[in-house]
């Protein structure tokens, strides 16, 4: 009877400690809580705005817990960073790979992000909350007061070499115009040609 006994202990207790071990780091997100000053030092861009859209990752055969979620913002204040008036980022869709959780549309948020040349990220363990009057505060006193969101970052490159948008298109309207001169004066000495020739006299 004691055999028989270890036997089923080791048939069923047994396995179930294995999956539990090694799933358990696969499933858990862990990062100690930071408070605002961390969050600062350690944010790459950090802006204030809108929450106002959430798209899924692509719909696969195996979708995993780090698959990213695209979140896009209406930003009204930036404390760091080249930030336009509507900014995209990504996050991990669910908060067992640090993503961020109950992120809800229409609510105004206070986002720290981390950023690899065009690509932006956040994470359950950077700080990205809800925008509340304590928290917009603690971060004006350590970075300054906020600045607008840039027109050039949210619609595209900025002109080349200080170019202004006005002085590109000008030039291209001026040249465009000199081209269209020269056709006419082309074709009006043509015309001029064929002309002398119809009416010239046979000697």
């Amino acid at each position: 009877m004691p055999f028989l006994r270890a036997l089923v202990l080791t048939v069923f207790v047994v396995p179930g400690l294995v999956v539990t071990w090694g799933s358990g780091p696969a499933v858990a997100c862990s990062c100690a809580y930071r408070g605002v000053p961390d969050a600062v030092a350690g944010a790459d861009e950090i802006f204030a705005g809108t929450l106002v859209g959430m798209e899924d990752p692509p719909q696969q055969a195996v979708m995993s817990s780090a698959d990213p979620i695209t979140y896009t913002v209406a930003v009204d204040a930036v404390y760091r960073g080249d930030i336009g008036t509507s900014t995209t980022f990504e996050s991990p869709m669910s908060g067992a790979s640090c993503g961020l959780e109950g992120m809800i549309v229409d609510r105004r948020y206070l986002v720290f992000l981390s950023s690899d040349g065009a690509r932006r990220t956040a994470s359950l363990c950077d700080g990205t909350a809800l925008a509340t009057p304590k928290r917009i505060k603690a971060v004006a006193r350590l970075t300054g007061a906020p600045a607008h969101p840039t027109q050039a970052a949210a619609t595209g490159a900025a002109p080349a070499d200080g170019e202004s948008p006005v002085a590109g298109t000008s030039a291209w309207v001026i040249g465009g115009g000199v081209a269209g001169v020269g056709g006419l004066l082309g074709v009006w000495f043509q015309r001029r040609r064929r002309a002398a020739r119809t009416h010239a006299v046979p000697l």
